[in-house]
């Protein structure tokens, strides 16, 4: 401790007035870093919800592509590819407003057989993200996806 001469004045009144100086800080940082942290947890939820839900478009066109080049012959193609991506959607939880759109190119169908083909998918999903509640953000962000499947060369028509 530094020894104070009789008459000096003392410290104590400046350190009342750097306090004072202080009152009331701790209430501005809440108040602008609140909003600023639930902005960034809101950032989070959107990124993580649309990640998944394009992780889950791909693995629905990846299925559809896949099922429809198993198949014999066109028609049938196309009514299993959709099954396919109506029981991946009911599975997989993701939302999509009003539906997925699913496009599939079978026209590999009429090449004659041993002729090498693919089968295209293609899934369009529209995912809300309205309910996150930031700021900007639209009502939905249409994902999508596409995949390629070999047609078997050697498949037997019935």
């Amino acid at each position: 401790m530094i020894p104070m001469r009789r008459g000096a004045a003392s410290p104590r009144p400046l350190a009342r007035l750097a306090r004072a100086s202080e009152r009331g800080a701790a209430a501005v940082e809440f108040v602008i870093m609140v909003p600023a942290l639930l902005l960034m947890a809101g950032l989070m939820l959107f990124a993580g919800r649309l990640a998944s839900a394009q992780i889950a478009v791909q693995q629905w066109a990846d299925s559809a592509a896949r099922t429809a080049s198993l198949a014999r012959d066109a028609g049938t193609a196309q009514a299993q590819a959709h099954g396919v991506v109506t029981g991946d959607a009911r599975a997989s939880g993701v939302r999509c407003q009003p539906s997925w759109t699913l496009r599939l190119d079978v026209s590999a169908f009429t090449a004659p057989l041993g002729a090498p083909g693919k089968i295209r998918a293609a899934v369009t999903c529209q995912v809300p993200v309205g309910d996150l509640l930031l700021p900007g953000l639209p009502g939905g962000v249409s994902l999508s996806a596409e995949s390629s499947s070999t047609l078997d060369r050697y498949r037997g028509k019935r």
